[in-house]
């Protein structure tokens, strides 16, 4: 018995963080399991909840809203908006047959993948619109819609209003980041050929131009920039950057022949001198970890496993610095889908161009279903995996998926937006959510191939929706005094779908709610 009581007693020799591999053959390193500790008094641990923001943007659009959306009879609850603008929502369930489970066609993947459980965790967002003709985009999924290629009237005129991306915002929000002393990368921004995310040249001030943060193309290197051990044989000494850092702040505060130009200069390198010493401050948490085997040149190949493979390494990255506290921000631009579907033409003109011609919709749908299957889940499972007790790091993120524009090719109504977790409990989930306008000729547009595709509300409010998730207040995204996230712009073209009609000025009811939180999803 004696014997017995000492066996229990004895401390359970385990290591702070227990590994996960992952598919990829990437160490992603655990939390400290409460549960295993020595002496851990009974009850559910204090947690402080930190919302992670992970988005996947995908080129071109193009797929019938059949292919991309779930079955709208899913939609089985029904709100008065307004008196005229009825809004729905249901439970997203997936159809299991032959081993795959399917949302929609394009939402689908073997039920081993697509579990019952994820489906809970997983919206699907319908009728969210940015109401003026866009065209060729990178700009519209994370709110600068400047960033197009001024192809028609609207887009040009955007252009005049260049915004910061919701990431980089958030990046640089004190409420977002109130302590961003182990953070090595305010912003993970994945892949350079697409150009996703914005910030100001002074992004601490909120000054200067709007500028493109370029992304990076190998798993390697944004392993590199966040998972630096701090070389404890060396005595430390104060950075160089404190030294250059308080030169600039001399010169651009005592000089008075300096123009207001210069000074922005200044002001814009001192920022970026600061946030390089910040760096070299920032120490990791995770002890050892295995950087991964990417080849920076995979995203070029046109096999879809070589494509899927590149993309799966950025997750294994970016789950392992969410788990390790080094990042709490990814944001993907992807180009090329034709990969996914392992296309050799001219996507654009011969497949995106030809979206109403049968053969063509089915490489839109199946470059989209793969993408889907072996990116967008992927990142959802790896996430999947317990934070603390009864809560994964993908209840605690957001992780979403956007493309450039909708069914019918160039145009933006009825934008898909799917997203996984619940940002902390921010949103509820496994809902369908339906707010397309279905009752009003002014709201409906004929794009051909026998399609329909009805406006419903302003893809601004989705974008604030996600800040305020994030924790950011209004007080911070409303700076242009204007309610959502993104330009308040209302088509002045003819021949688009009839944004006018439906959301009849920018000073209206859609635009003056959109910092509102959507119907349905606050949990």
């Amino acid at each position: 018995m004696g014997q017995d009581k000492k066996m229990a007693r004895r401390v359970i020799d385990i290591s702070r963080r227990h590994v996960l591999r992952g598919a990829a053959g990437v160490t992603l390193a655990l939390p400290f399991l409460p549960s295993l500790a020595e002496g851990q008094a009974v009850g559910t641990p204090t947690f402080a909840k930190k919302p992670r923001f992970f988005w996947f943007g995908t080129d071109h659009g193009g797929a019938y809203e059949a292919n991309m959306f779930p079955d709208p009879a899913m939609a089985t609850t029904t709100v008065d908006l307004f008196a005229d603008h009825k809004v729905a929502s249901g439970p997203l369930k997936a159809q299991v047959t032959a081993g795959r489970a399917s949302v929609s066609p394009i939402l689908s993947a073997p039920s081993t993948a697509l579990t019952d459980a994820l489906v809970g965790k997983m919206n699907v967002l319908r009728g969210l619109d940015v109401p003026f003709y866009i065209s060729h985009n990178t700009g519209l999924h994370l709110g600068n819609y400047a960033r197009n290629d001024g192809n028609g009237g609207d887009g040009a005129a955007v252009q005049s209003s260049p915004r910061p991306t919701i990431d980089q915002l958030m990046a640089w929000s004190k409420s977002f980041y109130p302590d961003a002393s182990n953070i090595k990368q305010r912003a993970m921004v994945l892949g350079s050929g697409r150009q996703v995310s914005w910030n100001w040249s002074d992004p601490s001030n909120k000054m200067g131009t709007i500028q493109n943060i370029r992304g990076v193309d190998s798993s390697r290197d944004l392993f590199d920039s966040i998972f630096v051990p701090p070389d404890m044989a060396k005595p430390k000494r104060p950075p160089i950057a404190d030294r250059v850092l308080e030169s600039y702040k001399t010169l651009r505060d005592g000089s008075k022949r300096l123009s207001v130009a210069d000074k922005q200069r200044l002001s814009d390198h001192i920022d970026r001198i600061a946030e390089l010493e910040r760096k070299l401050n920032a120490t990791a948490s995770c002890g050892s970890v295995t950087k991964p085997t990417d080849d920076a040149q995979s995203h070029q190949k046109i096999d879809a496993a070589d494509v899927a493979k590149h993309w799966q390494l950025f997750t294994d990255v970016v789950v392992t610095a969410f788990v390790c506290g080094t990042s709490r921000i990814a944001v993907a631009g992807i180009g090329g889908t034709e990969k996914f579907a392992s296309y050799q033409g001219d996507w654009h003109q011969d497949v995106a161009h030809q979206w109403q011609a049968a053969d063509k919709q089915a490489l839109l749908t199946q470059s989209y279903q793969r993408f889907f299957e072996t990116v967008f889940l992927d990142a959802a499972t790896k996430l999947d995996i317990e934070e603390a007790p009864g809560m994964t790091y993908l209840d605690n993120t957001l992780l979403g998926w956007s493309q450039e524009c909708c069914m019918s090719t160039h145009d933006s109504g009825s934008i898909p937006v799917v997203t996984m977790g619940s940002a902390g409990g921010f949103f509820k989930t496994g809902l369908l959510a339906d707010y397309r306008k279905m009752n009003d000729a002014n709201s409906k547009f004929d794009p051909k191939a026998g399609n329909v595709i009805w406006l419903g509300l302003l893809y601004n409010q989705w974008l604030a929706n996600v800040l305020l998730a994030m924790g950011v207040p209004p007080a911070e995204f409303e700076l242009w005094q204007h309610k959502g996230y993104g330009v308040p712009f209302l088509t002045k073209e003819t021949w688009t779908p009839p944004y006018a009609k439906h959301y009849e000025s920018t000073t209206g009811r859609y635009f003056t709610m959109a910092s509102d939180v959507l119907p349905f999803l606050k949990a």
